[in-house]
């Protein structure tokens, strides 16, 4: 309970009292156990959505909240990646040696050999070369073996359309469809999800507030959705050197991460919810679990 008392502290001090409970019930849902390691396939409808910084604070959070490991895997092109995004400016490279021990992974010491671990215990493995997105087999052959060695397995396969969704259906146990804070695509993503969905993946949307504040009619929309959606408002600490500690970040975007987790940790296992059968659309902006509304 240290952990939590810490983040209630943060968190509560820059809000209102009452929003204590839903922090308690958001925090129990990002805790509860699951049967078997959960793959979090993160995507996005277009480049520049915003997609590596909240698959970073997602897989950031759950290392934080959770006893068991977490891997965070960038599968994407770009610079800043999720690993950074969670914490890791530079993921150690590791030798041919290690490759070849976490593809035939029979302990958990195998399983993690060669990966960086972060101060807040997030383990990294960077699959992109040269800063292209990673094929989708080599996905398997870098995380599939070694992936049942990990409570949580957080993965940023980039911008992908209903299309190219296979792949990542194919090797997720829940999907995370991140999109602007704009109109159209937002219905793109809801059209990705889908796509997730008609495959028998579960999916949840986190809409991007990139460019600023998130415009008045996006929480409406969000209580409305079909798909259980988080707004993540926008914060500067993203745009440092150097990556930003979560203390550091705002108490807008520590809430919005410990939303995420909880509502994507509920949609893989709808059982294990908070309360012990609390639905995933209850633990999202769909329905927010106290009077205060979504983070602004």
């Amino acid at each position: 309970m240290g952990a939590l008392a810490g983040a209630l502290k943060h968190l509560v001090a820059a809000s209102a009292p009452e929003r204590a409970d839903e922090l308690v019930a958001l925090d129990a849902a990002a805790r509860a156990p699951l049967p078997l390691s959960t793959r979090v396939g993160v995507v996005a409808t277009a480049g520049g959505s915003g997609c590596s910084v909240v698959a970073g604070i997602l897989a950031a959070t759950l290392a934080a909240r959770r006893g068991g490991r977490v891997l965070a895997v960038n599968a994407s092109a770009g610079g800043r990646s999720l690993l950074w995004h969670g914490g890791c400016a530079q993921p150690a490279a590791s030798t041919a040696e290690q490759h070849a021990a976490r593809r035939a992974a029979r302990s958990s010491a195998q399983a993690t050999a060669g990966l960086t671990r972060t101060s807040a215990g997030l383990y990294c493995l960077d699959l992109a070369e040269d800063g292209a997105t990673a094929p989708d087999a080599r996905w398997w052959l870098g995380v599939g073996p070694a992936g049942r060695f990990f409570d949580v397995v957080v993965t940023d396969h980039g911008a992908r359309t209903p299309a190219r969704s296979g792949p990542v259906a194919a090797s997720a146990s829940v999907v995370c469809v991140v999109t602007h804070a704009e109109r159209s695509a937002w219905q793109h993503a809801v059209d990705l999800a889908s796509a997730f969905m008609g495959a028998g993946v579960p999916a949840v949307l986190a809409v991007n507030a990139a460019g600023g504040r998130a415009p008045a009619w996006c929480r409406t929309a969000a209580r409305l959705s079909a798909v259980p959606t988080v707004l993540v408002p926008h914060d500067r600490a993203h745009g440092a050197a150097e990556p930003a500690p979560r203390r550091d970040l705002r108490p807008a975007t520590t809430l919005a991460a410990l939303r995420l987790a909880a509502t994507v940790l509920s949609a893989a296992a709808p059982s294990n919810a908070a309360g012990g059968g609390v639905p995933a659309a209850a633990l999202s902006e769909r329905a927010p679990l106290s009077r205060q509304g979504a983070p602004s």
